[in-house]
């Protein structure tokens, strides 16, 4: 496409221009002088006089006027019409942010409004589009979506990965995620259809990790930084960033140290900001050093800020002089201050908590809290929001460089091993309010941190749900720094099973749980690959993919034998019986719950055996056993009740349901099922909000109310695509078909039926032959 029609400006040095990613020649040094008194002036007027008197003082030639307006009239052929006559003098109209402000605005836009915001690292890049996000909320009443995409950083985010946190973040859930980017980019597209929302895509590498993220709607508008100029982006305003002029530069200085200091040491102040750079967040880590420190003259300072080996200067280019600043600020840390510095730095976390510092180096909590208040005082540190911290990506990269020279190979791994000891003993303290009367609580890798507390039922999803794709990817940090570390993360992982099961979060398992499965199996880690086969076999079983969840758990079984791990086998068993009901294999299905049943019943494992009756009440239904499955279903009730245990409540309830509406009760399933939902919402199981609301569809068709089957049918198939729930879509979409065929709606059930029996024939073949034979009969 062609170059954009205002070119980067830039004073940091000589002054220069671009378009794109070419440099514009800007001819000899006076014409280039006159440039940088526009550029200087911004969008205000620079009079013929002032220019005359800035190029050659008091002794201009007789020539002076019309040299500058032959200067004037190269530089317009070589920039634009940027430049522009005002009066007697000239005005540059470079961008602002007041442009910017305006640019974003979507009002009337044919296309989605692209704005680009460039410059080093360092220059306020992300401040500025935080900034006009923040002033821009009312012109999005739809919401904002933010991306760090760690353009310079070693492992940039990949589109893949920030489509899909966007997905989550419009309310798709993990499992409906599709796997391909092209995929989510279309899902992404068409969630974001007609809705007013700002993307701002901070620090972008190069156009290929921007196009799959751009909206297809024009009432969306896009805001991206980077360091590169991104001349292929089609964007309507493109703003460059430069250092801030000395002026400018000293008057933050002032706002840090106040005014006094300033005044009383004028010429130091602006030795301070010329050794800066004039970079902005140079300027406010030394200004927030040296207000931590009253007493010190900036005299002093400055002698200090001069003999560090990397100076700030024009000739730095603002990135590696910034480095002498990192390091007064690092050297006036503390010893504790120090490594937690550099070991918080170590985790693939966009940010952490105090218990996250405080795990990572064995601090106590209240000493790791202190420690980050005064990073964050000292510029070191960034708080986002109460409690959460986090690191600008120039000090993240020279925390990590102090680690890999400080600390080693060694110590990093110990620190991360420590992290997933807090985190496992967090989702323990869950896993034991989730699951009560589970042995495996206690059967778990012991810790040495006690974990974030948790009280009651639903808290442990709140506590992981936002975070477990960064606990999964720290997980996996540590078994690669240190392989000895799996048998941690494969209980780390096992723990938490129930966050995964009852937010249906298993999409972001699959990769990590290979990856960390393989690694057990090399180290001959028996218990933790026999912990990690049933999390991942379970993982696939929930996502439709019955075979391979099968041949994983078939090894995962022989591993939990062979290592004495019951508590973990009566699960394997119970999930292999619910693969082989989803064949239609009832016999089979039986045989493996009935083991689950046993084994959890000689291993003391309580909630295991409890859960394995009410799974094989629902086989028994679909066998048609009814009073079998009656009998279980109420067993794990019963057995749910006096444990104070809402999640299997909810199941066995759901399980009863099924078997009074084959009995021909549909209006006493109904009750019953409601009374499930009611439970599911308020703990937070998501599921089976899903899975009851089916069951009521089906209760409504055999009671003879098929537009009533449709209202509850649609609200299962909307609930089931955003969780990406394949199955209960299939199960939606046939209930669907089959109301809409006593309707007398027959091209519409024709419809619906067809979908039904293609996802089921793979997934559940009796379903899929009901949804067949109501087919067939249109």
């Amino acid at each position: 496409m062609s170059a954009p029609a205002t070119p980067y400006f830039s004073l940091l040095g000589p002054v220069q221009a671009w378009h794109g990613e070419e440099a514009l020649a800007l001819g000899p040094p006076q014409q280039r002088l006159l440039l940088a008194m526009l550029l200087v002036r911004r969008r205000g007027v620079c009079e013929l006089d002032e220019l005359i008197d800035g190029i050659w003082g008091e002794e201009s030639p007789r020539t002076a006027v019309g040299t500058v307006r032959s200067y004037v009239y190269r530089l317009r052929r070589i920039v634009g019409p940027c430049l522009a006559t005002e009066g007697r003098g000239y005005a540059l109209g470079v961008p602002d942010a007041a442009d910017l402000l305006r640019t974003l605005r979507p009002d009337g836009a044919e296309a989605v409004v692209i704005s680009a915001v460039g410059g080093i690292g360092g220059v306020g890049k992300t401040a500025l589009a935080l900034h006009a996000a923040h002033r821009l909320r009312a012109h999005f009443p739809d919401g904002q979506l933010y991306a760090n995409l760690r353009g310079v950083r070693d492992d940039p985010a990949l589109p893949a990965s920030v489509l899909a946190a966007f997905l989550r973040a419009l309310g798709v859930l993990d499992s409906a995620v599709p796997e391909g980017t092209e995929e989510r980019a279309a899902l992404y597209r068409s969630r974001l259809a007609g809705r007013r929302v700002l993307l701002v895509l901070d620090d972008a590498r190069d156009i290929g990790q921007i196009e799959p993220l751009l909206p297809g709607s024009s009432a969306c508008a896009v805001l991206v930084t980077s360091r590169s100029t991104l001349p292929e982006l089609p964007a309507a305003l493109r703003i460059r960033l430069d250092v801030l002029s000395s002026a400018d530069a000293v008057t933050l200085l002032g706002r840090i140290l106040g005014e006094a200091r300033i005044a009383a040491e004028p010429a130091e102040a602006a030795a301070m900001a010329e050794l800066c750079g004039g970079l902005p967040l140079a300027l406010r880590i030394a200004g927030s050093r040296l207000a931590t420190r009253p007493g010190w003259s900036l005299a002093a300072f400055l002698g200090l800020l001069e003999g560090r080996r990397s100076p700030f200067s024009a000739t730095a280019a603002g990135e590696d002089g910034v480095e002498a600043c990192f390091r007064l600020s690092y050297e006036l840390l503390g010893a504790d201050e120090a490594r937690l510095f550099r070991l918080l730095a170590l985790p693939d976390q966009e940010d952490a908590e105090a218990a996250d510092a405080a795990a990572l180096t064995g601090l106590a909590y209240e000493r790791a809290e202190e420690c980050l208040e005064r990073m964050t005082g000292l510029g070191l540190l960034e708080s986002p929001a109460p409690g959460r911290y986090r690191f600008h990506d120039l000090l993240r990269a020279f925390a990590r460089a102090r680690s890999a020279e400080e600390d080693g190979p060694g110590e990093q791994a110990a620190a991360l091993s420590r992290l997933c000891d807090h985190f496992l003993a967090s989702a323990r303290n869950a896993y034991a309010v989730e699951r009560p009367g589970h042995p495996l609580a206690g059967l778990l890798t012991p810790t040495r941190s006690p974990g974030t507390p948790v009280s009651e039922p639903g808290q442990g999803h709140r506590l992981f749900t936002a975070q477990h794709q960064s606990v999964l990817a720290v997980a996996v940090q540590s078994v690669r720094a240190d392989p000895a570390s799996v048998a941690l993360v494969a209980d780390l992982v096992l723990a938490l099973d129930p966050v995964l099961d009852g937010s249906f979060l298993w999409g972001a398992l699959v990769e990590p749980a290979r990856l960390m499965l393989r690694l057990a199996r090399e180290r001959g880690q028996t218990r933790a690959a026999g912990r990690l086969g049933y999390m991942l076999g379970g993982a696939l079983y929930q996502l439709a993919q019955l075979d391979a969840a099968e041949a994983v758990l078939r090894d995962a079984e022989l591993d939990a034998r062979n290592s004495g791990d019951p508590a973990v086998l009566t699960e394997i068993h119970n999930c292999q019986g619910l693969v082989w009901l989803g064949r239609g294999e009832y016999d089979r299905a039986l045989e493996l719950s009935g083991r689950a049943v046993e084994t959890g019943d000689r291993c003391g494992n309580a909630w295991g055996a409890g859960n394995a009756h009410t799974c094989r009440s629902v086989i028994l239904a679909a066998a048609g056993r009814l009073g079998e499955a009656a009998a279980n279903a109420r067993l794990g009730l019963d057995s749910a009740r006096a444990a104070g245990d809402p999640f299997r409540q909810i199941y066995a309830l759901y399980a009863l349901g099924t078997v009074a509406r084959l009995r021909g009760l549909p209006d006493e399933a109904i009750e019953g099922l409601r009374e499930g939902a009611e439970l599911a919402a308020r703990h937070g199981y998501s599921a089976f909000e899903v899975f009851h609301l089916c069951e009521e569809s089906a209760c409504h068709l055999a009671a003879g109310r098929p537009g009533d089957a449709v209202a509850t049918g649609q609200r299962v198939l909307e609930l089931a695509r955003i969780k990406g729930w394949l199955f209960a879509e299939a199960r939606a979409l046939r209930l669907l078909g089959t109301a809409q065929a006593a309707l007398g709606e027959t091209d519409r059930a024709r419809e619906l039926l067809t979908r039904a029996v293609e996802l089921l024939e793979p997934m559940r073949p009796p379903e899929a032959a009901q949804a067949r034979a109501v087919l067939d009969a249109l």
